[in-house]
């Protein structure tokens, strides 16, 4: 007997089976496609006995069903009672076997990151090959050959699934985050908690900052779109100086973002066409907010356009869902969600790393309250975690 207790020990070890032996049965939860265990499984197919891999949550790749297809030896667990979890693989010639048992599905995780702990048997553990292939045998029963009908529904629902699925591991866009959610002092928090800390905003003011987003949802309530709204008051949504807002910089001040300001006062026409993209009322959609983006981009042909500024109107129009990420907030959201690379921040990682982040907190998603300022600050409560990220600079 023998303990494996590292991805690079398992993988040797697979690949050593693999070949050495004349005869494999297996039985997993899940299995990928891409590692050089399973390549060269696929490459010595003839030897496989029986096999049976589950694919609960969506876990194994539609690949390793498409491999099989149709296979009288290869199937698989597709509706089961519980989760189909165990981790056998056997092999065995003439008087001879191994197995390996543990925690280690045949997946790209398993043999590359994952912490796995298995035992590799072997005959000189005593006389349990006919009890394991009988094991695995029994697992066969439970599990069907798939069909090319079957492989291809298989491939559409895990396609749908992976955002899900990633978001279940607090897994957001491509950057893994440097730590874990529960670590987050903030996205945990339920709605009283986040309330709570809202209203220790003492550099702006809690009522003041309804106040200017109530005006500001005013406005956008009055006219048909942004470009109908006067010069002045377009400043003052924009977050740059203007004469009819006081405080029109909380949120994010785009002072400084001359290419911006110009467009703002003078060419507003793709900004406008921009928020027409984004609905007053409804959960904004990713294909909303793609639309936005490429309207908004149309307003800067010879670039300057940015991810502060793009966000600020969008979270001016929404402010349920978007947050304004700029200079003197994104260094504190960065490290509470532990965001890497923040600084390369751009359209499709706010997307993901800052809207989804947002939307899949306790706080965001709670039942709106009956009325009166508390219903304010849940309608505005994404733009509203500037208050507790803003650093005075």
């Amino acid at each position: 007997m023998k303990l494996i207790t590292t991805a690079i020990d398992l993988e040797t070890n697979l690949q050593r089976l693999i070949k050495s032996y004349s005869n494999i049965s297996i039985g997993v939860a899940w299995a990928s496609a891409s590692t050089k265990p399973y390549e060269l499984l696929l490459k010595h197919k003839a030897k496989i006995r029986v096999g049976v891999i589950g694919t609960h949550f969506y876990q194994t790749h539609p690949d390793v069903l498409d491999d099989f297809l149709q296979s009288n030896a290869v199937k698989f667990v597709l509706q089961p009672k519980g989760v189909f979890h165990p981790k056998v693989y056997l092999f065995w010639s003439n008087h001879q076997w191994e197995a390996i048992i543990g925690s280690a599905n045949f997946t790209a995780g398993a043999l590359r990151e994952n912490t796995e702990l298995c035992t590799l048997l072997s005959h000189e553990d005593g006389n349990h090959l006919k009890d394991l292939q009988a094991l695995i045998e029994g697992y066969s029963e439970r599990a069907k050959s798939i069909t090319p009908t079957e492989a291809a529904n298989y491939r559409r629902i895990w396609k749908s699934k992976q955002p899900e699925l990633r978001k279940l591991m607090d897994h957001y866009g491509d950057k893994p985050p440097t730590k874990s959610a529960i670590e987050s002092e903030v996205m945990g928090m339920d709605w009283q908690s986040f309330l709570a800390e809202l209203k220790k905003d003492e550099l702006h003011g809690f009522d003041d900052r309804l106040d200017l987003l109530d005006k500001i949802q005013k406005v956008f309530a009055s006219v048909p779109h942004f470009k109908d709204v006067d010069a002045q008051t377009r400043r003052a949504i924009a977050g740059i100086p203007n004469k009819v807002m006081e405080h029109a910089a909380w949120f994010g001040s785009m002072k400084g973002a001359g290419v911006f300001k110009n467009v703002v006062i003078e060419n507003p026409e793709f900004l406008s066409t921009a928020l027409d993209q984004i609905p007053s009322a409804g959960t904004v959609t990713k294909d909303q907010y793609q639309r936005f983006i490429a309207e908004y981009l149309k307003a800067f042909p010879n670039g300057r356009d940015g991810i502060g500024t793009a966000t600020r109107l969008l979270s001016m129009r929404r402010p349920d869902q978007f947050l304004c990420v700029d200079s003197a907030n994104l260094r504190k959201l960065a490290k509470d969600v532990g965001m890497s690379n923040s600084t390369q921040l751009d359209y499709e990682r706010y997307w993901e790393e800052v809207v989804e982040r947002i939307m899949n907190a306790p706080w965001w998603k709670s039942a709106p309250p009956k009325s009166g300022k508390e219903l304010k600050a849940w309608k505005a409560r994404a733009a509203m975690l500037d208050a507790i990220f803003y650093e005075p600079k």
